[in-house]
């Protein structure tokens, strides 16, 4: 009888990398924002991180990296399944949680960690708090200034199929490198069908990264704002939950007023709701400092979970 080898006579070319699948913005397995994390990415080449990130399909893959520059800990690439992005914060939480679960970067113990991390907006402050049964992480993110947007009401009208009084008239829309548009009722939110090729063509010809719609209507008392976040060009429709949104999203809201009562002393601390409309519920700690009546930092922080742990050969 003839005898088949049971593995291909290439398979010695490919190469074998350990990687886990994280729900981010949760401690629920399946919900909030899932994440690939390959915690050892050094000798990876661009192509191969793109290729990596395609095939785990999820709004983010983060690739954890040795520090280039003076003053960093290590480093952060961030690939959807399209391309390289600058930023993003549920695939952070996740890379940190692995990296507190695996007891790397001097994480072996229970306690109070912090990092710089370099990333390709800049170096930014995390912290992880690991207790025996989670880990919260916090990082920074540089503190935003916001463009008025106003002109955009027309189109945003048509793109997301919403009226003129479905916008919350307390609030401009303004943009940064995302466009933020204030809507007055949380079921307006839940029944956004945005038409995402003409959303695509608008984000492209105005160079913006993706939209975040929001309301200060909430589905939990404890929570401030809701939102959903859209980034078609980058080939994310919807984004379950979206840490590098949420975190102007609360300065913003400081900014027009809305957020007076929950000064403690130089600081701000609110949930943000995500997720919810697309069955992925995820919530964002949001903390603000305020200095001279202004923000000076933005954090955004949460929870995470493994769900998935194994290897993926590539070539």
């Amino acid at each position: 009888m003839a005898k088949f080898p049971t593995t291909s006579p290439s398979a010695k070319e490919f190469k074998r990398i350990n990687i886990k699948q994280v729900d981010a913005f949760t401690d629920t397995p399946l919900m909030g924002n899932p994440a690939g994390v390959v915690l050892n990415a050094q000798g990876l080449s661009d192509e191969q991180m793109q290729a990596i990130a395609r095939e785990m399909a999820v709004p983010e893959t983060a690739f954890i990296l040795p520090a280039t520059i003076p003053g960093a800990d290590l480093r952060i690439r961030w690939f959807s399944a399209e391309t390289e992005v600058p930023l993003c914060g549920h695939a952070t939480i996740a890379s940190f949680h692995v990296m507190a679960e695996e007891g790397v970067h001097h994480m072996a113990d229970q306690g109070s960690y912090a990092f710089n991390l370099e990333t390709k907006s800049g170096i930014l402050p995390v912290r992880v708090e690991k207790t025996a049964s989670h880990s919260e992480i916090f990082f920074g993110l540089p503190t935003p200034e916001f463009l008025r947007a106003g002109q955009f009401k027309l189109d945003l009208m048509r793109i997301l199929n919403i009226t003129l009084e479905e916008f919350d008239p307390r609030m401009q829309i303004v943009m940064t490198n995302y466009l933020f548009v204030p809507v007055r009722r949380l079921h307006t939110i839940f029944a956004i069908k945005p038409n995402f090729f003409a959303l695509a063509q608008f984000l492209t010809n105005r160079k913006l990264l993706g939209v975040c719609v929001f309301t200060t209507e909430t589905i939990e008392r404890k929570s401030t704002v809701h939102s959903r976040f859209f980034a078609p060009t980058v080939g994310i429709n919807e984004d379950p939950v979206t840490g590098s949104a949420n975190g102007p999203l609360g300065a913003y809201l400081y900014e027009q007023g809305l957020l007076d009562d929950k000064l403690n002393g130089n600081s701000i601390t609110i949930i943000g709701e995500q997720g919810d409309v697309i069955g992925r519920k995820g919530r964002v700690t949001i903390q603000l400092t305020i200095r001279n009546k202004a923000v000076s930092s933005v954090q955004v922080g949460g929870r995470a979970i493994t769900t998935l742990d194994g290897e993926m050969i590539i070539p």
